[in-house]
């Protein structure tokens, strides 16, 4: 077998295990919001064939981990095995799990319209989800052609997608190897609104804010107008795939500090190191565990607070040492430096005490210009008396003396 067929039967196999995870988020995200739903609201006739749902994609998850092996895929394992046995093993593994979950939405959707429930749309959206999983599972060459007719998505071609993300993947590899503290408002990337709607209900659940933009090149226009404590990007999107998105992010200096997380069906180790590599805080495959997520959000909001922090504090210190410099320069103002000196640190204990200083010198610098003026003043005044001393004690001026008290003799005889 050559090895571009070897790398085709890899890409199909990798795009395929996608394409089957991408419902299966679907399904274990609502299943797990609309059981919480349920339950607060009282619901308990629900609670029984959600649980099933559940339980049965989780099964899928574990199935499709199983037959469809991310680390067998990339070490070649499976580059023999033929389409035919490949559908039967998916048929026969996953076939009851799926039937069940189309079985259980139907009987749910059924109870949901009957009681005017606002949880039909996502009932809506698991039983759509199963329908798209068992095609899959049915006849997997579609998936080969790039067909995905499920009315889930979009009608991009998802392999394409796949082989340019791994493309890429490989590109940046080479460019690599030679070159409120738990609240936050967070950006979701992702081309699929199912996954966008999942994952941002998560997030709200969880008091944050929460924006989405539905390419990557909408996500970097978002960033340039919103200031976002963090980003959660897919990796496989049209036009602009999550590695290009995440290289510009991080070789940006104003967006490099916000923290990313990838969370994308494409779980292949590769992926995962490439993401990693390019700056990354982490990377959650799909379907994600939403105590996991919470972890790791609040991890990369922490760490984008102590940036923040660590960010202003260089900045204060700068306005300090400018400060200093103006007081060398005698161009101080003492107001300049009071919003670092209002901090409780020791930096604003620094500044205000640079301030008092600062006063001090100003005062002390005035005084002693009083004092000089006063002296110059003083100096002045002595040197006309003594010019004046000189004067009047000269031969010609003791003459001048006599003869005008003559004078006034003479005027007073008169």
């Amino acid at each position: 077998m050559s090895d571009m067929k070897r790398e085709s039967i890899r890409a199909f196999l990798a795009n395929l295990r996608h394409e089957l995870r991408t419902p299966l988020n679907a399904i274990i995200g609502y299943s797990e919001m609309l059981l919480e739903e349920a339950e607060d609201e009282g619901q308990e006739e629900l609670i029984p064939d959600l649980q099933t749902v559940h339980t049965a994609g989780q099964e899928l998850l574990a199935a499709v981990n199983d037959v469809l092996d991310s680390a067998r895929i990339a070490a070649g394992a499976l580059d023999d095995i033929e389409l035919e046995t490949l559908e039967i093993n998916l048929r026969h593994e996953m076939l009851t799990s799926v039937s069940t979950i189309i079985g259980c939405s139907g009987k749910l959707l059924a109870q949901a319209q009957a009681r005017e429930l606002v949880s039909l749309a996502e009932l809506q959206k698991i039983r759509a989800a199963g329908e798209r999983f068992l095609a899959c599972i049915s006849d997997p060459a579609k998936i080969r052609a790039g067909i995905t007719d499920s009315g889930l998505e979009d009608t991009d071609d998802t392999s394409a997608m796949a082989q340019h993300a791994m493309a890429t993947a490989r590109s940046l590899e080479h460019k690599i190897n030679t070159g409120p503290a738990d609240r936050g408002y967070l950006l979701v990337v992702d081309d699929n609104e199912m996954n966008r709607d999942i994952l941002s209900r998560h997030l709200e659940q969880q008091g944050h804010g929460v924006a989405v933009a539905e390419n990557g090149r909408q996500a970097l226009e978002m960033v340039k107008t919103h200031s976002f404590d963090l980003v959660l990007l897919d990796v496989m999107m049209p036009e602009m795939d999550g590695y290009q998105v995440l290289q510009r992010l991080k070789a940006d200096a104003t967006w490099r500090d916000i923290p990313v997380i990838m969370i994308s069906a494409l779980d292949e180790i590769d992926s995962v190191v490439r993401c990693i590599e390019l700056g990354a805080e982490d990377y959650l495959p799909k379907p994600f565990d939403p105590v996991l997520l919470k972890a790791r959000i609040g991890a990369g909001l922490e760490k984008k607070r102590l940036r923040d922090l660590e960010v202003e504090y260089l900045r204060n210190v700068a306005h300090l040492t400018g400060a200093a410099a103006a007081v060398e320069a005698g161009t101080f103002d003492a107001d300049s430096l009071a919003d670092v000196a209002a901090r409780l640190d020791e930096l604003g204990q620094l500044a205000r005490v640079f301030q008092h200083m600062a006063r001090e010198v100003y005062a002390r610098e005035q005084r002693l210009k009083q004092q000089v003026q006063q002296l110059s003043i003083e100096l002045d005044e002595a040197r006309q008396a003594r010019q004046v001393a000189e004067i009047t004690e000269t031969e010609y001026f003791r003459q001048l003396q006599a003869k005008a008290q003559d004078l006034r003799k003479t005027f007073d005889d008169l």
